[in-house]
């Protein structure tokens, strides 16, 4: 059986995949080795996203984190608390692929994260992306990260963020 944090874990992916595959953008699940190095997930696309696009095929790596705690919001942001390995990791500047954590915030009761019937497949609340790009390093524990609530992980914000990526726009923390 897992245990419930790997059910919350495979959750935020199969939501990460879900919209990813709808949008038309390749999700793949990466193995132990690329989790410890912080990517849970690698987004891949092969086409054209806008005629503006300068990439035609590239990739962006994904820290997966998903929690049942109610988020507290302030001034229209959500906060999460994000290990010290993870946030220097994420913040970083000198990688290859843009790097995204993606957030599933889960209702509290874990009998509502999904529900079935033969009508439709149903997952209760929504993930969000951000990017840590350029945030100042810590030295403590964990950092608090302020997730904007327009950053909804939705098929056309992955869309719009991956067109945003394929132009070569980089996406930095915005505090």
């Amino acid at each position: 059986m897992l245990t419930v944090q790997n059910i919350e874990s495979e959750l935020s992916y199969a939501y990460l995949h879900a919209i990813a595959s709808r949008g038309g953008i390749i999700c793949e699940c990466t193995g132990r080795h690329s989790d410890e190095a912080g990517v849970d997930a690698v987004l891949r696309v092969k086409g054209r996203l806008s005629q503006d696009s300068k990439l035609t095929q590239f990739s962006v790596d994904v820290q997966l984190k998903a929690t049942k705690q109610m988020p507290v919001e302030q001034n229209g942001r959500y906060s999460y608390s994000l290990k010290a390995k993870n946030y220097n990791e994420l913040r970083s500047a000198h990688t290859g692929a843009p790097q995204l954590l993606i957030v599933l915030f889960l209702p509290a009761d874990s009998e509502s994260w999904l529900v079935h019937s033969e009508e439709c497949l149903v997952t209760r609340r929504c993930a969000y992306w951000l990017s840590l790009r350029g945030a100042p390093e810590i030295d403590q524990d964990s950092r608090t990260v302020y997730i904007p609530r327009v950053n909804e992980l939705s098929v056309p914000a992955l869309r719009a963020l991956m067109t945003r990526f394929s132009t070569l726009e980089v996406v930095n923390y915005g505090g």
